[in-house]
């Protein structure tokens, strides 16, 4: 008899004992084991399937970001205890019957003992075993049991909770293929198979995704804003500049389910006659963003991106530019922006197969019945802002004269020519804004720099310069006023700012002012 009390409390101990060695060895610890369990809990059960916010509706857009996101906290919060409390169930239908079987046994305990006493050695044993079983079992259950308990009201923190919530809020906002990407692909993989690549990949891919534009901004049409940003373009320019302006905003408040014919406006002139900064002076005055790719050099595969699981992934230079002003995840996105697509000629005058593959897409994106394009990255499609400037330094309606397909898009497009600016403007721009901007940065350097400006020789150089300067745009005036600030620094910082014995090797990198 003593002998089989000792085999059932060996046996008993080692059943508990089995799990804890096994977890030494595979350094898994239990709260890691519940968190494997929690993810493969909520991917059976499509958790998202659970966020719904419906009834925001036609609420402004941040109202439904934040109803978005309080329901996903809410709904994560509690099926980290709902799968304690699912894990519970079956030991609660052991303990039920066990508890009323220890009770009935406890108000019969006289009637119990003298049956031991009284009964075979048979029956001794027999009851014995039970006893041992049902204490053996209870001591075994209490463990997984009480750890239900405990993770039930000290739920573990999944280490993709931040992403998890910021998903949930702009879930409503998102297409449903997108959905069906992140979560069925995304998501739910993850959490049947966790890994540290395949984490990364859905942060990476939701860095991205909920940085998408989703809904339309109220803009405001300030014509003495934009009188005052283009007040050193030519005449002809700003009031075309103007009209432009107006018109789009006009046309974004229209019905867009009426088919319209709405193409780009071309910018033309050479480098530095202003084009990119009168769009983003356009974006600005208008209260919206510029977005700008740039065409040069770019493959398909540059402007569009490449699917994720791709060697060298990339989202695509459209999509980058589309999500630029956002800082994060948490940032609500727009779609009406100004778009510029800058160096567009240049597929116009490229032979390689690279290009033409660029400007046949970019054919098919401008047609105003076709305003998006299909990521491979996102696995969705993707809208395009809702103005669109293109920008080049050669003009397209004549590259294009002998080609059908080109004249077709070429003569579809109004043309503002940028050409140039006269004495007048530099002298302007250059001691009203540059002048004064570069003063600034290099005062903010402190030390010798804090009280540094420009003397007035320095002002005479760039006067001269300014009547016998031949650029039509602003870039030589702007490499001239650096070497003049670069002339007159040097003469106040010191010389240990340049590595010693490199003086000659340093100015011939750095030549001075040209009459110095």
């Amino acid at each position: 008899m003593k002998q089989f009390k000792q085999f059932c409390i060996s046996f008993l101990v080692s059943i508990i004992l089995i799990p804890i060695a096994q977890a030494d060895e595979t350094t898994v610890t239990p709260d890691k084991l519940h968190i494997s369990y929690v993810r493969q809990y909520m991917a059976n059960n499509r958790f998202f399937d659970r966020i719904q916010v419906a009834g925001y509706a036609g609420q402004p857009v941040d109202a439904q970001v934040r109803a978005g996101r309080a329901e996903a906290k809410r709904q994560y919060d509690w099926v980290l205890r709902e799968y304690s409390l699912y894990e519970s169930l079956p030991y609660l239908a052991f303990y039920i019957p066990a508890f009323i079987v220890g009770g009935t046994a406890l108000a019969y305990k006289d009637a119990i003992s003298n049956f031991m006493v009284t009964s075979s050695a048979f029956g001794h044993i027999l009851i014995s075993a039970a006893i041992g079983l049902g204490v053996g079992i209870t001591v075994a259950t209490a463990i997984p049991f009480g750890m239900n308990v405990y993770y039930g009201i000290f739920a573990p923190k999944l280490a993709e909770e931040n992403l998890i919530l910021a998903y949930g809020a702009k879930k409503a906002l998102l297409d449903k293929r997108t959905q069906h990407y992140i979560e069925d692909e995304l998501f739910y993989s993850f959490w049947r198979s966790p890994s540290s690549e395949a984490l990364s990949r859905l942060q990476k891919i939701l860095d991205k995704a909920l940085r998408l534009p989703f809904y339309s901004k109220e803009l405001v049409y300030d014509e003495d804003k934009i009188d005052e940003v283009l007040r050193d373009y030519p005449t002809y320019v700003a009031d075309r500049l103007k009209l432009f302006a107006h018109s789009e905003l006009i046309y974004q408040q229209t019905d867009a389910s009426i088919f319209d014919s709405h193409y780009p406006i071309y910018f033309l002139g050479a480098p530095g006659t202003g084009k990119t900064h009168a769009a983003r002076q356009l974006a600005e005055a208008m209260g919206t963003n510029l977005a700008v790719v740039t065409l040069d050099g770019a493959s398909i595969d540059d402007i569009v991106g490449t699917p994720f699981e791709s060697a060298n992934a990339k989202a695509g230079r459209i999509l980058d530019a589309i999500v630029a002003r956002t800082d994060s995840s948490q940032d609500i996105n727009h779609h009406n922006q100004v778009l510029l697509i800058d160096e567009f000629d240049r597929l116009f005058i490229s032979g390689n197969e690279k290009s033409k593959d660029v400007l046949s897409f970019m054919l098919k994106l401008l047609d105003p019945s076709n305003r998006s394009y299909y990521s491979p990255y996102l696995k969705t499609e993707v809208r395009l802002p809702d103005t669109i400037i293109l920008a080049g330094n050669r003009d397209i309606h004549e590259l294009s004269a002998h080609d059908p397909e080109l004249e077709a898009i070429a003569s579809r497009l109004d043309k503002v020519v940028f050409e140039g600016f006269d004495s007048r403007a530099k002298k302007k721009i250059a001691f009203e804004i540059m002048v004064p901007n570069k003063e600034r940065r290099y005062q903010s350097a402190g030390k010798l720099f804090a009280d540094f400006t420009l003397p007035e020789s320095g002002h005479e150089m760039i006067h001269a310069f300014i009547e016998t300067d031949q650029d039509p745009g602003l870039r030589s005036l702007e490499k001239y006023i650096s070497q003049v600030f670069e002339k007159y620094a040097h003469s106040l910082g010191p010389k240990s700012l340049i590595p010693a014995g490199n003086e000659a090797e340093h100015w011939g990198r750095h030549p001075l002012p040209a009459g110095e």
